[in-house]
């Protein structure tokens, strides 16, 4: 399917309309409800996806919409939107800035065609479409001594976090930095950006979580794949190591 001229730019529209939600919903009180001991969800996250759902509708309604507060529309439609109205819920209940919008459109059951990440914060949107051209770039560290990279787990499976801990070390022992940063999509758009080198995360993402990351990451240049190194399928619960390209096998043989 050819890729519409409309998509980005509604992508772009629905995930500002969800950012000034959550900008505005800043002075409100979080009214967190608790989905499990490391997830919760706040009132924000339903308003920004109905922010969403209401820009896409209007712009493409035959189109299917796949997002952490739920589905909308028919599994048999030719594209399919996957969004995360608030990545970074926790920072955004405690009051730390850093959260994100992210969208991505799919061709149903095909490529990713296009993705956004928006910082309502910061009003700084990173948008990319697959195959066009991109002002994204990543960065040009070539060693993990001279690299920051990012991780983190939301989950409460003590096998997770056995393996995590694991992780975590010998990423330790290994890169210059280690982050945990609790918003992997804004986290995807740094590295497409060259703010961060890059991601190891595992036991912890959905599809709507890294989505638009991919788009951006691969239009900076950089690298998105499974733990084996095998092409990531966006769909149910995902493992990624994202890289800048030139650090990925190492990332990869570090992670296991």
């Amino acid at each position: 399917m050819p890729t519409d001229p409309a998509v980005l730019p509604v992508a772009e529209e629905a995930a500002r309309a969800a950012g000034a939600v959550l900008r505005d919903g800043q002075r409100r009180p979080k009214e967190v409800v608790s989905k499990g001991r490391t997830d919760i969800v706040t009132w924000a996250d339903g308003a920004a996806q109905i922010a969403i759902v209401e820009v896409i509708a209007a712009a493409f309604p035959d189109d299917r919409v796949i997002g952490e507060e739920g589905t909308v529309g028919d599994p048999s439609a030719a594209r399919t939107w996957i969004v995360d109205p608030l990545d970074g819920t926790s920072n955004y209940a405690h009051g730390i800035p850093f959260f994100c919008v992210s969208v991505a459109v799919q061709e149903t059951d095909g490529p990713l065609l296009a993705g956004v990440v928006y910082d309502p914060l910061r009003d700084e949107c990173f948008a990319a479409e697959r195959g066009g051209p991109s002002a994204l770039a990543v960065s040009t560290t070539a060693t993990l001594d001279h690299a920051l990279v990012t991780t983190g787990l939301q989950n409460d499976d003590p096998d997770a976090i056995a393996r995590y801990s694991v992780r975590l070390a010998a990423l330790y022992r290994a890169c210059r930095g280690v982050r945990l940063l609790g918003s992997p999509a804004l986290t995807m758009a740094y590295i497409a950006a060259g703010r961060v080198d890059g991601m190891v995360q595992r036991d912890a993402l959905f599809a709507w979580d890294v989505a638009a990351g991919i788009v951006l990451v691969e239009a900076g240049g950089g690298r998105v794949t499974g733990f084996e190194g095998e092409p990531v399928v966006v769909e149910g619960r995902v493992d990624v190591i994202v890289s800048n390209g030139l650090l990925h096998d190492a990332l990869l043989a570090v992670s296991h």
